[in-house]
């Protein structure tokens, strides 16, 4: 029998899970709920037309929808951001609020990005990168 190792897929939530840490390792600790669909989106989209495959790859666990209005949802991103914040990674002031607060701390964020590869790693920090402007 052949045994094939492969390294692990990047699911949806380890892929905001480490963009998370590499968020608060930035020094990030409130985000716009409302952006991160959006700036995830753009990132793809500019990695597609770049034609990075290496990056490309990592949003395969990731579903996109773009609406007529040119808004884009993502369910699997917001289940995931919900998912995170029952485990208490990141959480708003009250249900309405529309900022995201990173609670994890330096040394957690060091943990879990030790459990991803430099390229995904680096990747993040990429888009880390995307969040300064909004």
């Amino acid at each position: 029998m052949l045994t094939v190792l492969a390294e692990r897929e990047l699911t949806a939530y380890d892929f905001m899970r480490c963009l998370f840490a590499t968020l608060a390792k930035n020094k990030r600790s409130i985000i716009n709920k409302s952006a991160i669909v959006k700036v995830i989106y753009d990132f793809q989209e500019a990695m597609l037309r770049e034609n990075n495959h290496d990056v490309i790859s990592m949003f395969d666990d990731i579903e996109f929808r773009k609406g007529i209005d040119e808004n884009v949802v993502s369910y699997d991103i917001n289940e995931v951001i919900n998912n995170l914040q029952t485990f208490g990674v990141v959480g708003k002031l009250n249900p309405t609020y529309d900022k995201l607060f990173i609670y994890l701390t330096e040394q957690e964020a060091d943990e879990i990005l030790s459990q991803y590869n430099q390229e995904v790693q680096d990747t993040m920090s990429l888009l880390a990168g995307c969040f300064a402007g909004e």
